[in-house]
């Protein structure tokens, strides 16, 4: 049966339309769940048939059902399935795994699948499908409905389960799967996940991570047996490659009992409970994985009991922090992938499949096993297919010898009916007489059978296979084992006479000497002299080891025959150098090996082992013994840091002393564990850990004997600790120097720098989606230079070009020091830089240089990872000294002398060295031939040409000076001016230079306090929907007549359900935009309206959006696709700059009211706008004002300044005293007096106008402290202003847009400067007062400059805090870009730059650039004009940091745009860099952005009646056509939506229709 290929795409929905699908082919068919149903019948009725469920990668994972007696009869597929019937993974490579159950009559599958990088992104890891289709409520099979459970994540992508299997034991359905463990070291472990059977919200859901001794991390295969009568866990484990998913060949069985997992769920799910997951000691045992906002509680004791599948109330999903443990059972040098079950005669025979095909059958029986190898071939096996394959193949053995010797546990032989037997059953022996009996003697057996008719008869022979012992019974034809019936080789095992005369009488064994002696059956011995009484003297082949310490202590074991038959016959008898060796009972094998403690001898010594054994002749071995005294005498180093980790070299004499095992090294009280081999003269040892900083001795134990280090102590201090390391890029060639400072760097030996790298091309899906399946890590290491106790050098490793970079860290020795958290950046690796031969154009020609000048090489990209000090060139066997280098180019000056060449070469070549890259540019020839001689006759006519061009001069200069007597007067009286002008222009330079230096400061103290005072959601969003509206419908009431208000409500509920109906929105929003007479106001007006009335159902306005954008998207993908979203010109666009608003300045004023603000023009000294700078030189001071403003009131102090007028000094208090407050809850400066208290009486009420006012011709100027002569730290009070005051009109208000500027009396009002005029200048002034009011205006161009460098902080955490990295994106701001990503990649557009415009237009100038402009719209605060000047800057800096155009700017460009030059390149990278981690990070969010939405639905405070009635104006104005376009559209005929909108128009606008 083919189910595959198909044309199909992972990127498109099912059915699959070759013109909607461009990406569709031929794409075969992975089959991923093969499970069986059984059908269920009604009651009282047998179970139905049953049928087989296969799902596939084709078509998003569908799944069908098809007949077991027919495979190729369909009995159920979807013919257009929907994403909740999507159950496999898209991706072969993705696993995905089932369990079929049945609750409650209704059949449910249990489903596991891993993360997918294509296709639907919101499909949870773990989900339940219902089997069959259901009518109430209406469902399709294999659905994934809201009733049933799904396993919710926080970040599928980084917990990426891969799934091997899962099983339905008693009442919990179990998952096993791998991961990357995301709390520890971020390795890949194996997990089992368990959860109750019915428990449809997955309240129970808890896993457990699972361990198989000798690093077996990465489950590949399992299967639910029974083990030793009890369910168990059959695991097939392999060793991954370091922290990579990807399995060695190492691999192992490892099996785990069911009650112990079980147990292990089940206390981490108890402390989850009720012990806030803490164990008895304190420590975490169990905690909320995956992400989840949850946490472990303490909940009543009792909680497990009442609640053992879980409740709402109880946390999950839990993790176990303690793992279940099991040693292997079997291991292999082979990768095994899958492992299954089965049973004989009782027994559990796992059924192994490793990775070349071959199968294996394994018989465990506690800890021992048996073990075969089929001899299938793996050529048999396909995976495209399933094959019956035979597990046993006992009718090929002709024999009971060649049955036993296949040792398959499948096979017996039946010896009373001379044939194999397996699964058939043969006679079997109930009883034995004797029950011990030689092999050798069969006619003696062969008279003891007895039979009887009833079958209670009698005894034949045995057989073993594989361990299992089987008997068998003539007379019941039944296959019983009986353990009390034994068989008896004397041969067998029996090598000398020690080992024979040792076995038990019973068996009537004797060493039979002669010419071929041996151990037989006391009846066969029949050859001379027959059995022997004694036995020879020992034999000694091997003693180990070879020496030991004069204390002793060691053990020594002793080889060879004869020694002994049995422990006692050799206490006292062992002799070693002459020295006794006490025999150890637990180490002695009959006649073959005595283990025996080495004791003391009083000096060095050496000879033979010695054995005696009872009376008989003592043997000696031929090797010597002998006894040593090792000696300590160095240790190299003499320090390490507490972390340990430090190879430590002991150095001494005979330390090989003993055996290896024997040894063990220790720092103080700490081990140090030996590392290497160890010699004569060396031992080498890794430090441990040591709790504190101390000088400990070194000792080496050669058994029980101590060794110290004389005269020398090891140093544990504290860990080397890194702040800094520059740069932080590199190219792939490596080499390029790293400097590293810190503290204790001296304490490490050896310092190394890692680089962890991966394959570039199993990261091109990790870089989009985040893909789990990375293989074939790579980690590369350079050792450092340490140079001195604070500074470090250590040279970048090389990593090839097809890599990524995963992470950069510093290892000394145990102390692993990430850069990134050192440099706060990731490290970069970079192509390596080119540099082109010196004569590309023939490469063998030298290259001609003239002594006296420079070499000039090109090249790319020559500064991207490299500076000019680490750039190393040589000609020859001399420096080239580097004197400049630019991205292209590499200038570099040579010796005056041409050098000598280094190679065969007779010319010297130029060699250039960056890092580990070492370029010959070629070869390089002096030009040193002489210039050529001037002919004499040239010489002559240059000589008379230069007089005559002597005598012309003169003339001139005779000419000249008659003039220029005149032009000498009129110089000097210009000179006069100039050097007043200079001298004015210089005291006003040096002024402004000093404002520079020194008003340039932080203002992080200054602006701090509370924060700045937010506006509601409501009032918010009015200003955003309908911004410079006042009376928006979020702020009204439905306007109607009482007698109708219950009718147009009713119309406008059903007008809300047609706008709930997807078509007819997208049909009304085209045909409103079809009308010439739309209005592009009317576009944004409807946009916001609809955004109110659908802001309850943001998912589904969410969803039309994303609709009409893919209209907008086809609409400009066949004109230019770079202008959408440039404009607000659609109503969808507008709806986008809601949505961004809905999911998605305070330093700026206190440094423009540090300086002087004219009041009348707006004009700022502190200003970041050219067209706002005051450019005038203003005399002003700073002055503190001590403000009353109440009577219990403490008095706070205020900085003003003497220019200001007296509403200016009232709008400083007010922002002082009501610093944190909302604006609109403050006082209006008019509505109040500032009086000025002198004494006890002294109260001067001060205002802007009045009639000390001083009047200059038609100029009025407004009144201010210097005018009133308000000195230094005076009191002042705000009073409220009296009702006769406040009924007089005031001639001017600050924060006015258009400040009005002509008096009562017709006066023009001014401040510090007078607009739109030349100052007037006194008619008597001086000459230099003159020249002051001519000043250059441009030298005051360093006030912006001033105020640029004060706020450049705040503008840097503006930009960072929007475009920043190190936390995850928005959720709506990653939704939306890989919506635009997805558009791109649909519609065939790979210009990059076109989708970085889409996302700029789309969230910088839709979103941010709206509020950096109007920051009033998300805080209550004032923004005054001088401030809003300085935001415009601020806001289009940002607009030009990003986009992609190249920010170019010379002398004529605008003030405001060399503003910012230097610092636009920085905030474009910052752009790039948060666009391209929006596109690198997980862009599964599509389930975390609908709950995002839900919850801000559930927050709505808008009117949507009045937003529907607002709707139903512009329905009824295009009545008409929005009928038609109903009409038109065949699905709408269907719906009835042009009906629907009649009988709305009947309700609301009482029209008259067909209806």
């Amino acid at each position: 049966i083919q189910t595959g290929p198909k044309l199909d795409s992972a990127e498109c929905l099912p059915p699959i339309v070759p013109k909607d699908c461009s990406t569709a082919h031929l794409t075969p068919n992975a089959n991923k769940i093969l499970l069986l149903e059984e059908g269920l019948a009604s009651a009282g009725s047998e179970v139905g048939a049953t049928s087989l469920i296969v799902c596939g990668t084709l078509f998003q994972g569908i799944c069908e059902k098809r007949s077991l007696d027919n495979v190729s009869e369909v009995l159920y597929q979807s013919s257009n399935p929907v994403d909740t019937q999507y159950v496999a993974a898209n991706d072969p490579r993705v696993s995905t795994v089932g369990v079929v159950l049945n609750q409650k009559g209704v059949g449910l599958m249990l489903v596991g699948r891993g993360y997918t990088s294509k296709g639907p992104s919101d499909i949870p890891p773990i989900t339940t499908r219902r089997l069959a289709p259901s009518s109430s409520p209406a469902r399709q099979a294999f659905s994934q409905d809201e009733e049933l459970g799904k396993l919710v994540v926080g970040s599928y992508s980084e917990y990426n389960n891969y799934f091997i299997s899962a099983h339905h034991h008693g009442d919990h359905v179990y998952f096993l799967f791998s991961r990357r463990d995301m709390w520890n070291r971020k390795e890949y472990r194996t997990y089992v996940s368990r959860l109750c059977a019915g428990d449809r919200s997955f309240y129970s859901y808890v896993e457990v991570l699972l361990e198989c001794s000798g690093g077996y991390n990465l489950a590949q295969g399992a299967a639910l047996a029974k083990h030793q009568g009890r369910p168990a866990l059959f695991v097939a484990m392999a060793a991954g490659q370091a922290s990579t998913p990807t399995a060695t060949g190492r691999s192992a069985l490892c099996v785990y009992g069911m009650s112990e997992l079980d147990a292990s769920l089940q206390r981490a799910q108890e402390l989850c409970y009720t012990e806030g997951g803490r164990g008895r000691t304190g420590q975490e045992e169990a905690y909320i994985e995956y992400e989840v906002s949850s946490k472990c509680l303490r909940l009543p004791k009792d909680s497990l009991k009442k609640y053992p599948c879980g409740g709402e109330h109880t946390p999950s999903p839990i993790a176990s922090a303690v793992p279940l443990s099991a040693t292997p059972s079997l291991t292999r040098d082979t990768l095994l992938t899958a492992v299954t079950t089965t049973t004989e005669v009782g027994h559990t025979i796992a059924l192994l499949g490793d990775k070349n095909g071959w199968l294996h059958k394994v018989y465990t029986h506690g800890h021992t096993h048996t073990h075969t190898q089929s001899p299938v071939n793996r050529t048999n096996l396909s995976l495209s297919q399933v094959s019956k394959v035979s597990v046993s193949q006992c009718e090929q053995q002709p024999d009971c010898q060649s049955c036993l010797s296949v040792r398959d546990p499948h096979c017996g032989w039946c010896v009373l009916e001379g044939r194999y037997c397996t699964y058939q059953p043969c006679v079997t022996v109930q009883s034995l007489e004797p029950a011990i009996q030689s092999r050798e003697e069969e006619t003696q057996v062969g008279e003891l059978w007895q039979y009887s008719d009833s079958g209670g008869g009698t005894v034949a022979v045995y057989t073993i296979s594989s361990g299992i012992k089987r008997y068998f019974d003539i007379g019941g034809n039944r296959c019983v084992v009986l353990s009390t019936v034994q068989l008896y080789d004397c041969s067998v095992g029996q090598s000398d006479c020690s080992q024979c005369r040792a076995v038990s009488s019973g068996y009537g064994c004797v060493w039979c000497g002669g010419e071929t002696p041996g151990c037989v059956y006391n009846l066969s011995c029949t050859s001379s002299p027959g059995p022997a009484d004694t036995c020879p003297s020992p034999q000694i082949t091997q003693i180990q080891p070879v020496s030991g310490p004069v204390e002793g202590g060691v053990l020594i074991t002793i080889r060879g025959s004869n020694l002994g038959m049995q422990y006692q016959d050799i206490q006292g008898g062992v002799t070693v150098a002459g020295v006794n060796c006490l025999p150890q009972s637990h180490g002695y094998l009959i006649s073959t090996r005595i283990v025996c403690e080495l004791q003391p001898s009083k000096q060095e010594t050496e000879g033979p082992v010695i054995v005696s054994v009872r009376d008989s002749e003592p043997g000696q071995s031929l090797q010597i013994f002998t006894y040593q005294d090792p000696q300590l005498t160095a240790i190299v180093p003499d320090k390490g840091p507490v972390s340990g980790g430090t190879s430590l070299t002991v150095q001494g004499t005979r330390l090989l002393t003993g055996q290896r095992k024997d040894l063990t090294a220790y720092v103080g009280q700490q081990p140090c564990y030996i590392v290497e081999e160890v010699n004569g003269t060396h031992l080498v040892c890794r430090t441990s850990p040591s709790n504190q900083t101390a000088e400990l001795t070194v000792r080496v134990l050669f058994g029980k004997a101590e060794r110290s280090v004389p005269g020398h102590v090891f140093h544990y201090m504290e860990d080397p600790v890194i702040t800094a390391a520059s740069p932080a890029e590199s190219f792939y060639e490596g080499g390029r120097s790293i400097k590293v400072s810190g503290r204790s760097l001296y304490v490490v030996q050896q310092p190394m720098l890692t680089v962890w790298v991966e394959p570039k091309e199993n990261t091109l899906v990790r870089r989009r989606r985040n893909n789990q399946l990375v293989f074939n890590s790579i980690v590369s290491k350079e050792r450092c230079t340490v140079v001195s106790s604070s500074e470090m050098n250590c040279l970048t490793p090389r990593v090839t070009p097809d890599t990524k970079v995963m992470g950069v860290w510093f290892e000394l020795d145990n102390v692993k020091v990430s850069f990134e958290r050192v440099a706060g950046k990731t490290f970069s690796y970079y192509p390596n830089p080119e540099l082109l031969a010196l004569n590309r154009d023939d490469p063998d020609t030298p290259y001609r240089f003239k002594p006296g000048g420079v070499i000039a090489v090109e090249g790319k990209d020559l500064t991207r990872a490299m500076t000019r000090g680490e750039v190393i060139a040589r000609l020859g066997d001399q420096e080239c000294e580097v004197k400049t280098l630019d991205s292209t180019h590499l200038y570099c000056e040579p010796p005056e002398k041409q050098p000598a060449s280094l190679g065969s070469n007779q010319l010297p070549s130029l060699r250039v060295v960056m890092g580990n890259l070492n370029v010959d540019l070629g070869t390089v020839q002096y030009d040193t031939e002489g210039l050529s001689p001037v002919p004499l006759a040239a010489q002559v006519g240059l000589a008379a040409g230069a007089a005559v061009v002597v005598l012309v001069v003169l003339v001139i200069i005779l000419m000249y000076r008659r003039r220029s007597k005149q032009a000498l007067r009129d110089y000097k009286k210009v000179l006069v001016q100039l050097e007043t002008l200079e001298i004015n222009v210089g005291d006003q330079c040096r002024k402004e230079f000093t404002d520079l230096m020194t008003e340039m400061m932080d203002l992080s103290s200054d602006v701090g306090g509370p924060g700045i005072p937010l506006l509601d959601y409501k009032t918010y969003a009015e200003r955003v929907f309908f911004p410079g509206q006042r009376g928006a419908p979020l702020s009204q009431d439905l306007d109607l007549p009482e007698s109708r208000r219950q009718t147009v409500e009713q119309g406008l509920g059903q007008l809300n359900s047609l706008l709930n109906n997807k078509l007819f929105l997208i049909r009304f929003i085209h045909t409103l935009e079809a009308q010439q007479n739309f209005s592009q106001r009317d576009r944004g007006y409807v946009a916001s309206l609809l955004t109110m009335a659908l802001h309850d159902q943001l998912e589904y306005f969410t969803d039309v959006m994303k609709t009409l954008l893919g209209d907008l998207v086809q609409q400009y993908v066949t004109k230019n696709p770079k202008l959408m979203l440039r404009r607000t010109e659609t109503v969808v666009e507008k709806m986008l700059t809601n949505w961004m608003s809905i999911s998605k300045c305070l330093a700026i004023k206190y440094q423009v009211d540090k300086g002087p603000v004219d009041a009348v023009t707006g004009k700022a000294k502190r200003t970041l706008n050219d067209s706002h700078l005051l450019r005038e030189d203003i005399d002003y001071s700073s002055i503190t004002l001590t403000v009353k403003s109440g009577v219990e009131v403490q008095p706070c102090p205020v900085k003003v300044l003497d220019t200001d007028t007296i509403t200016q000094v009232k709008d400083k208090i007010l922002d002082q005293i009501y610093k944190g407050a909302p604006f609109s809850q403050r006082p209006a400066a008019d509505s109040l007096d500032l009086e000025w208290r002198s004494g006890q009486a002294g109260h001067l009420t001060l205002s802007d106008d009045d009639v000390t006012a001083v009047v200059q011709g038609r100029w009025k100027k407004l009144n201010t402290l210097q005018h009133y002569k308000v000195p230094d730290g005076a009191t002042v009070a705000l009073i409220p202003r009296s009702a006769v005051a406040m009924g007089i009109p005031q001639v001017y208000q600050t924060g006015e847009k258009m400040p009005m500027l002509e008096g009562e009396e017709g006066l023009r009002l001014w401040h510090l400067v007078k607009s739109n005029e030349e100052p007037e200048i006194p008619k008597h002034s001086s000459m230099r007062e003159r020249e002051r009011a001519k000043a250059i205006p441009e030298i005051y161009l360093t006030r912006l400059l001033s105020m640029k460098g004060t706020l450049q902080k705040f503008v840097d955490d503006v930009f960072i805090a929007i475009l920043n990295t190190k936390r995850p994106p928005p959720i709506a701001v990653r939704f939306f870009f890989d919506f635009l990503d997805d558009m791109a990649e649909k519609h065939g557009i790979d210009d990059p730059e076109t989708v970085h415009i889409w996302k700029t237009n789309s969230l910088p100038l839709r979103f941010w650039v709206n509020i950096l402009k109007n920051p009033q719209f998300v805080f209550d605060v004032q923004v005054t004009d001088s401030v809003d000047a300085v935001l415009s800057v601020i806001a289009q800096t940002f607009i030009d940091s990003c986009t992609t155009s190249e920010h170019k700017v010379g002398r004529d460009s605008p003030v405001n745009k060399l503003l910012y030059a230097r610092e636009i390149p920085r905030y474009k990278q910052l752009v790039e860099r948060y666009y391209s981690d929006i596109h690198s990070a997980a862009s599964g969010c599509y389930q975390e952005m609908n709950s995002t939405l839900t919850e801000l639905s559930g927050v709505s405070e808008m009117n949507s009646l009045v937003a529907l009635h607002e709707l139903y104006k512009y329905i009824n104005k295009y009545y008409d056509q929005v009928i038609m376009s109903l009409e038109d559209d065949a699905a709408g005929q269907k719906l009835q939506l042009a009906y629907r909108l009649q009988q709305v128009a009947a309700l609301v606008g009482n029209k008259v229709t067909d209806l």
